[in-house]
């Protein structure tokens, strides 16, 4: 008994130590401030261009606008917040209140320098007016010094969590032919907890692309040949799911000798 109780204080000490980066609230301010090393602060500034790099990747952007029929901050946060995740980073959600009511919402993100950590503010939708084009900005305005007015929050927002989509290929009604669109759904694909907002389609082994709508149209340029299609769709909270289907190509002579039932 004493040995069973022994591995559960252990088990739970490391669930704890787990926990604890993603539970704690994030200490933000001035990176020249904040006491780091010449090689802490090159680190940081190096961390800072690899995370803008990620954010500005337009194929990641929602395309969601703020408003009336669009999303609220807190949604653009939590698919930007989300999606950082998915792609490896420790991120949380602050925001502050004006009568209990958030009127700015944003992303930190943790970053280690080896001996001290960091977090880095990110701004899910930079500009209010277009709609989410990418996943955001660091609000720098100057030589590692970030915009005041994301270094202090009055919450971090806590979220429920998320349940991931699934994603379902439905396959064109007609025969797919060689040098001809061929139109691909995924329409019957869905998300528990929030919507979809992107469909990234796979023909072949390397075509690509991002759609933002359940409908994309591909011309294969060789028939013959069996396929491999798919398409990976992205939630509302960043989370992804993926569908894979194989597609048998007709050659045009195939296609004709079908149509007129020359076999």
């Amino acid at each position: 008994m004493v040995r069973r109780s022994s591995f559960l204080i252990i088990v739970l000490i490391c669930l704890v130590s787990l926990m604890g980066l993603a539970q704690e609230a994030p200490i933000l301010g001035q990176p020249r401030e904040a006491g780091y090393s010449p090689a802490q602060l090159d680190a940081l500034g190096d961390a800072i261009t690899r995370l803008q790099r990620t954010l500005n990747n337009i194929d990641l952007g929602s395309k969601k606008s703020l408003g009336s029929g669009g999303w609220t901050l807190q949604e653009f946060a939590a698919y930007t917040s989300g999606t950082l995740e998915r792609l490896g980073y420790v991120t949380r959600i602050v925001a502050n209140q004006v009568n209990g009511i958030a009127v700015k919402v944003w992303v930190v993100v943790h970053v280690d320098l080896g001996g001290a950590e960091a977090w880095i503010p990110v701004e899910p939708l930079p500009n209010p007016e277009r709609s989410q084009n990418d996943l955001g900005d660091v609000p720098v305005i100057g030589d590692l010094i970030y915009d005041a007015g994301y270094l202090s929050y009055d919450s971090v927002v806590e979220l429920p969590p998320n349940l991931p989509p699934t994603a379902v290929i439905r396959k064109p009604v007609s025969d797919v032919i060689e040098t001809r669109q061929s139109g691909w759904f995924a329409n019957a694909s869905s998300d528990p907890d929030g919507e979809i907002v992107l469909y990234q389609w796979t023909f072949g082994e390397v075509v690509q692309r991002i759609a933002h709508t359940i409908i994309t149209w591909y011309t294969f340029p060789t028939g013959g040949i069996t396929y491999p299609v798919s398409v990976t769709v992205t939630d509302s909270r960043g989370a992804q799911a993926t569908a894979s289907l194989d597609v048998y190509v007709l050659t045009m002579e195939e296609y004709e000798a079908k149509s007129c039932g020359c076999n």
